[in-house]
This record gives structure tokens, sequence and C-alpha cells, in this order.
């Protein structure tokens, strides 16, 4: 029997490091619900540990013809998971759909129940709206909203809570609209992003008023927002929250490369220097605070990595690289 809501994420070989963390992360804090992966040549090795975690997982083996015909990869797992969403959706009383570059830090249960009992649409919210006016937003030459539409909150792709019977036509048609142009269709020209697919159809659907934006410091914390003065991230027990209070539910990111986490630093220190001016000692405190931050993502991540399933130490996104070092680090020592 399916439990009463369930994930669903996409991902491709490249990224196994991220998924292995992210469904780790899932069972570390007692999740129960089901969770569907849209697999992309995904290694034995990685799924027969499947059946190692607390909850059911189901996975849908995407082929090679699936993911040509959706014009690539990346369209199966950024756009196709919503019309997936849609079907999956069928089954359960509330779906979440996430990234695969995910920890959870804290149950959402409560968020499946919003969603479920009041029919409202909940996700993390952009740092900036988007003002809906570029021609790659019209589909059949005509604006899915009025041109120019600003909504109240902009959505982040992921995470979405939604009740399918509500929203999954929206969910459905958000991939159509971007598949009707390779299918023939007389003046179909929607090229925009899965992210501005999605928020455009939902929003065609009526999800203006019926939102609630989640905080992006909560879910994804874009930005590096996590690692800003007076908002960075703390330790909270086992848990964690920003220093302002706010309680952590997940975090978003490529946190086991190094290359990304070189690069939240970088942008750190820039913003320190544009908003602060700061120099001397204080860029130098700022510079801390934020690698103690990255830091204590850095630890959760590597434990949620080596929770339950366990991969061999190999650079899954770039496999021609012999030394995985390159991209990981110390992560598997």
């Amino acid at each position: 029997m399916p439990s009463k809501y369930c994930y669903i994420v996409g991902a491709t070989y490249s990224y196994l490091v991220e998924l292995t963390a992210l469904l780790n992360s899932l069972d570390y804090i007692g999740n129960k619900e089901d969770v569907h992966i849209l697999g992309i040549e995904l290694t034995e090795e990685f799924v027969s540990q499947l059946k190692k975690l607390s909850f059911t997982t189901i996975l849908h083996n995407i082929s090679e013809q699936e993911w040509q015909e959706a014009h690539g990869r990346s369209e199966i797992v950024c756009r196709k998971r919503y019309w997936y969403a849609n079907e999956i959706g069928k089954d359960y009383n509330a779906i979440c759909a996430l990234d695969a570059d995910m920890i959870f830090v804290r149950d959402p249960i409560l968020y499946f129940e919003i969603a479920n009992k009041t029919g409202l649409v909940l996700c993390a919210v952009k740092e900036q709206k988007q003002s809906y006016n570029d021609p790659h937003h019209q589909y059949k030459g005509q604006w899915i909203m009025p041109e120019g539409f600003i909504p109240q909150v902009d959505l982040c792709n992921c995470p979405l809570f939604v009740d399918t019977k509500i929203w999954g036509e929206a969910l459905r048609e958000s991939f159509n609209i971007f598949m009707d142009g390779f299918n023939g269709m007389e003046g179909t020209n929607f090229k925009a992003p899965d992210m501005a697919a999605m928020n455009l159809m939902l929003l065609k659907y009526g999800s203006n008023e019926r939102t609630i934006g989640l905080p992006n410091v909560q879910w994804i914390a874009s930005n590096e927002q996590g690692l800003k003065l007076y908002q960075r991230f703390v330790g909270d027990s086992d848990l964690i929250k920003t220093e302002t209070g706010t309680p952590v539910f997940s975090i978003h990111g490529h946190i086991g490369h190094i290359k990304w986490r070189e690069n939240q630093l970088e942008n750190r220190h820039h913003c320190a220097q544009g908003y602060f001016k700061a120099s001397g000692d204080s860029l130098e405190c700022s510079d801390n605070i934020a690698k103690g931050s990255l830091n204590l993502l850095y630890e959760r991540f590597k434990k949620m990595f080596h929770y339950k399933i366990n991969l061999i130490p190999f650079n899954y996104r770039h496999p021609e690289e012999t030394n995985y070092r390159i991209e990981y680090g110390d992560l598997w020592d």
C-alpha cells in the first residue's frame, strides 16, 4: 500500500552522490513517506542498496528513448518530473517535488498535511520576483499570464508541496507546453526554463491567491543565505537553525563539491566588501563566519552521505577525471 504522501525526485548518474545524501537524510529524519525516483543510468551498486532505507522507494527507470524524446536527460529531471508528479500524485493525498542535490534536516510532514487539507500551493520562494514579459513566456503566440505580470510570490523549483488533484493539470501542462513545439504544433514557441514553466502554469490555474511562500533560508538557502551575517546557519543540537532562530528544514546545493564550496565563500567575500565595505579585520571576521557555517553544512552532508547507502569513491560527475578529489576532496576520508 502506498503511503499517504510521497516525494518525487529525478536524478541522472552524475547526481549519485547528491541523491545518496538526500535519501539518507530522509531516513535520518524519520521519513516514512514513499519516495519516487526518476532514475537515469543509476548504478546497480546504488539501486541494490535502496532496500536499506526505512521507507519505500519506487524507482522509475527512464529509458534512453524516453529521455531522448524529452530532448535530454536534464529535461526529464527538471521538466518532466512535474508531468510525473501529476501521474504519481493520483495515488497520494499530496506530493513534494524535489531536486536531487538537497538534504533534509527536519521532517516536513506538517507541510504535506497543509497542502492536503487546504489545497494550497507551498513552495520555497526566490529572492527576486520575475516579471513575465519575455517572448519565451508565450505559448501559441499568446501570453500565458498578461504581459509583464508579476506574481505575489515567485517560486523556486522545489520543494513544492501540492495536492495534485487540484494542481496536477497545471504541473502536467508545464511540461506539455515545452514539448508541443517539438511535436509539430504550429505556433508553439515556449522556450523558458522549467522554473518559469512551473510558475506560469500554476499561476494560470489560480495559484496567485492560493500560495504559501516558504522562506528560502529554511528550505534551500540560495544565494549563500545560510552564510550571511546575522542569518548564518548554526548548530541546534543535532539540527540546524539560523542565527536568528529560524529552524532549517532542508538545504540545497552541491555541498560535496570543492568548487561549489569555494564559490560560496568567494561570493560572500565580495558581498561583504560591496555591502558592508568590509576590509582588514572586519572582512576576515565576515569570511570566518561564512567558513564556519559552510563547514557545518559540509559536515552534515558527509554524515548523510555515509549514513546507510554507501557508494565507492568515484567522481560520478566527471568520470573522465582519474582523481576524484578534484571534485569531492575528503568526502570519502
